[in-house]
């Protein structure tokens, strides 16, 4: 039987995967993004190099505002193809699913395209006189916006279909090895380079990495048989487009809010220490993050085929790979916590940032124990009402971080930013078992198909 990416081609792009299959699709995943997160470090790295402090700070600049300009851009519809694609294929419509991934790429690329647009007006715009390289610099964003954008929705569309892996490795592998490599040979062969053309070159890599994917996504989409979209399944389209909207573009950017917030308060020393913490932080979430990469096609096709009990096993499974992942990272944390945060700067390796780090920690492990909620609640219908939670929690946590990190300091700040994720992850669960009868977490494995199977275990061993 002929096998692609693993799966095997006579299942369909659709079909019920076995929890083996799934279960080995998570972890090789889990280890993708666990080494993209290496790589990202290492040409973040190697830029460094090649650039002087004040070019380095505005590549970091550009390179951050061209990711959050590239969480809006897309309008939803990385998110859309995710929930819809499995869902019409799974219904054995074809044709239908042919024509929502056209309409999809068709209004990504609008978005992509306007969005760019707008940031290369703004570059005309004298909004830093100080700063002599604003206008090419913000060009480059553009395009590198664009990139970061585009190659969001080709990944989640060959995901969508079940092909994890030509769907994962071009951005998140083949893409950092190639920067590292081109910033190691503009070392070699000059002695500096300029943010500008290290923003270009991040950004025209990108592009070249995701061209296959787009020729591949190119032709099976417009190349096959696509029949019209009924008024109710527009409707639909356009509904669901807007609630994903929200919920995709709505916590990068609430993160990035986090981090401003806390270097007005604190000043940029502190600022920059905490926002390593959080990003070493992040390591504790990539198995989870890795897992749902697998299991994304598989909670929409199943779901709308009614199959309720196979989303509660692959949910619950989730949460305890996750969790387990989280917690030895958290013991890690605990016990060299210092050391790793000393690799970014000695001076971060201090009592109050180890603490910030373990608190920030103990968060992301009650956020993994939650399981896929987020992604759980977008793929099922509820993406309004996940919406409304961000928005709610996230604007009370905003006012909770500022208030206890003026009074407590970083402490406060790491305290603000966890509450906030357990407070919305929680209460994530929640809307998910009372709307859904689906319980997405730890607890939802030990009370779901697979706890009679479980409790057998344990008696067994008791």
């Amino acid at each position: 039987m002929a096998r692609r990416n693993g799966i095997s081609r006579r299942a369909g792009p659709s079909a019920r995967l076995p929890i083996g299959v799934l279960a080995r699709n998570g972890v090789a995943a889990g280890v993708i993004k666990l080494t993209s997160a290496g790589l990202s470090f290492l040409m973040l790295a190697a830029a460094a190099m090649v650039t002087d402090e004040r070019q380095f700070g505005l590549y970091s600049t550009a390179y951050a505002g061209a990711s959050l300009v590239s969480f809006f851009s897309l309008i939803g519809q990385h998110a859309v193809v995710l929930r819809f694609w499995p869902q019409y294929a799974g219904s054995d419509d074809q044709p239908a699913a042919n024509a929502l991934m056209a309409r999809a790429m068709l209004v990504a690329l609008a978005g992509l395209a306007l969005s760019s647009l707008l940031v290369g007006v703004i570059a005309f715009l004298p909004l830093a006189p100080d700063v002599p390289e604003w206008r090419p610099l913000c060009l480059a964003s553009a395009v590198l916006a664009f990139a970061l954008g585009w190659s969001e929705f080709t990944s989640c569309a060959l995901r969508a279909k079940n092909a994890l892996f030509s769907g994962l490795l071009p951005r998140d592998i083949f893409w950092r090895v190639t920067g590292i490599a081109a910033f190691a040979a503009a070392g070699l062969l000059a002695t500096g380079m300029s943010a500008v053309a290290a923003t270009y070159l991040t950004a025209l890599l990108l592009i070249a990495c995701v061209l296959p994917q787009t020729i591949v996504l190119l032709r099976d989409t417009f190349g096959a048989a696509r029949g019209p979209l009924s008024a109710a399944q527009k409707a639909e389209f356009t509904s669901v487009t807007f609630g994903l909207w929200g919920v995709t573009a709505l916590p990068p950017a609430l993160s990035q809010a986090s981090t401003l917030l806390v270097a007005v308060i604190l000043g940029p020393e502190a600022a920059g220490a905490i926002f390593v913490a959080d990003r070493i932080m992040r390591l504790a979430i990539l198995a989870l993050t890795g897992i749902n990469q697998a299991i994304a096609p598989q909670i929409s096709s199943s779901f709308y085929r009614g199959d309720r009990q196979h989303v509660q096993r692959i949910t619950g499974l989730t949460a305890i790979g996750g969790f387990a992942a989280a917690l030895l990272m958290l013991a890690i944390f605990i016990v060299f916590g210092k050391p790793i945060l000393a690799i970014f700067q000695p001076a971060y390796a201090t009592d109050t940032i180890h603490a910030v780090l373990v608190i920030l920690g103990i968060g992301a492990l009650i956020g993994t124990a939650c399981g896929p909620t987020e992604l759980l609640l977008q793929l099922t219908g509820l993406q309004r009402a996940l919406f409304r939670t961000l928005i709610v929690v996230n604007s009370a946590g905003l006012a909770l971080t500022a208030l206890l990190t003026y009074g407590i300091g970083p402490i406060g700040a790491a305290l603000g930013i966890a509450g906030t994720l357990m407070a919305w992850c929680l209460t994530g669960v929640t809307i998910a078992r009372r709307r859904l009868g689906i319980d997405p977490s730890i607890l939802g494995f030990f009370t779901g198909p697979d706890a009679t199977t479980v409790r057998t275990i344990l008696k067994g061993r008791a």
